[in-house]
This record gives structure tokens, C-alpha cells and sequence, in this order.
């Protein structure tokens, strides 16, 4: 009997666990026959610098997306060249850097040295006053850190956009809430996988 007790406690722990991190949207995404242009494994993909949520803060937050969707990319085994290899030297005004439009990314493909580059924006970060609640019988006030990206793939060769996507996420810390934004986003890119041939 007490073993069934505690196994019911345990479900009911992890049960209130998975509330901890929640989205706020559902991925809004665009796929343009992206699984017949990129190609998993040999597909050339650079990150580049995202704009940080009320740029005159300074809070880090694009550095934060950026570095997030470079290992997100990475785990999803993408082939990823990293911004600081990149021989294109990138404005200094970070204003003028975030300004990036097609015909920019096919203007400077030769210096970025790469197929596709992804980079967006980071539109919400910030923190909400909120409660949780166990099983509607005790609860305890906490805050909630928000952060919401969008971003956008675009072709080096042609300037067109072949996936684009929003997500906003919501969690205990900034960086837990930035890291299921981009995974969820990541997650929607549709792509091609390399047949190996047999030896």
C-alpha cells in the first residue's frame, strides 16, 4: 500500500514539473521547398548576430538566440559554420547590422562563405509577476521569464526566404525559456538527408 502511495506522489511531482516550462504561442512557421534545398549534412548554414529585445538595454539577449540556434542546429546534426569564421567583417552600428534584406545576404554570399544564413530578431524578454499552484491546493507566487524570437533562412545563391518562424516561451529562468523558443523553431525547418551509399 505505501509503495502505491509513493508512486502516485512521485507521478503527481513530475506531473506539476511539466508546467514549469510552457509556451505562450504555437510555432508560427513557413517552409518554401526547404526539404528539396537543404541538405542536412552538406547544407552550409551561418547563424548571424540577432537583435536584442529593446536594443538600448543591452541585454544580451540576440548573442543569447544566436548562440542557442547555432547548438540547437548542431544537435539536430546541421552543418554549421560558425559567425566568428566568417571572413565578411560585420558593421560595427549594430542598428545597421540587423537591417539584413535578401539582396544583402546574395551581395555578401561570396564573403560569408556559406549556402544559407539564418538570423532574426528577439521581440519579447521580459519577466511576469504570476502564481503557481499543486493540485488547486497550494500555491506560491514566482515569476515568469518570457522570450519570444522570430527568424528567417535565407538562400545565399537566389536571397530567397526558405523557412521563417515566431515562437514565444515562457520559463523560470531567461535562458530555459530562450532555449524552447529556438528548439520548438528549429524543430519546424524542413530538410533532406544525405543516402550514404553502401560500401
Amino acid at each position: 500500500m505505501f509503495a502505491k502511495k509513493y508512486k502516485f506522489l512521485v507521478f503527481l511531482v513530475l506531473l506539476s514539473l511539466s508546467f514549469l516550462v510552457s509556451c505562450i504561442s504555437q510555432p508560427l512557421y513557413y517552409n518554401e521547398k526547404t526539404d528539396e534545398r537543404l541538405l542536412r549534412e552538406q547544407s552550409r548554414i551561418m547563424v548571424l548576430p540577432f537583435r536584442d529585445y529593446k536594443f538600448n538595454e543591452g541585454n544580451n539577449s540576440g548573442n543569447l538566440a544566436r548562440s542557442m540556434f547555432e547548438n540547437a542546429l548542431k544537435k539536430m546534426r546541421f552543418c554549421i559554420v560558425p559567425f566568428e569564421k566568417s571572413s565578411f567583417m560585420f558593421p560595427e552600428d549594430r542598428e545597421e547590422a540587423f537591417s539584413i534584406t535578401s539582396d544583402w545576404v546574395v551581395e555578401n554570399a561570396k564573403n560569408l562563405g556559406v549556402d544559407f544564413v539564418l538570423f532574426g530578431q528577439v521581440y519579447d524578454y521580459s519577466r511576469e509577476k504570476g502564481s503557481t499552484s499543486f493540485l488547486y491546493i497550494f500555491s506560491w507566487s514566482d515569476t515568469d521569464c518570457i522570450v519570444g524570437i522570430s527568424a528567417k533562412l535565407i538562400s545565399c545563391s537566389t536571397g530567397d526566404v526558405l523557412w521563417s518562424g515566431s515562437f514565444s516561451s515562457k520559463s523560470y529562468t531567461f535562458h530555459d525559456a530562450a532555449w524552447e523558443s529556438v528548439y520548438s523553431l528549429v524543430k519546424t525547418i524542413k530538410f533532406q538527408t544525405v543516402k550514404r551509399k553502401k560500401k
